[in-house]
């Protein structure tokens, strides 16, 4: 999802990691996308403060479904590997 910029507006997203993909895969991109920071194209990176408490909410349940799919994924894995 994407958010607009505090300073100018424009849309915001979160950060990914292409080296973080390739060191662990699909969930390390999804920790990374998780915990990383946003950026706007204009502006650079953007700490989460400056954004209004009700964009701050939206993040936190990005943030906390981006966690869970990682959780579902690991537990899938495990469950492929014990059968």
């Amino acid at each position: 999802m994407a958010y607009n910029c505090p300073r100018c507006s424009n849309n915001v997203s979160r950060n990914y990691n292409a080296q973080a993909q390739a060191k662990s895969g699909l969930v390390g991109l999804f920790f990374f996308a998780a915990f990383g920071v946003f950026n706007c194209e204009k502006c650079g990176k953007i700490p989460r403060k400056e954004f209004s408490s009700e964009v701050q909410i939206k993040m936190a349940m990005g943030t906390l479904l981006l966690v869970i799919i990682v959780v579902v994924i690991i537990f899938g894995l495990i469950m492929l590997i014990t059968k």
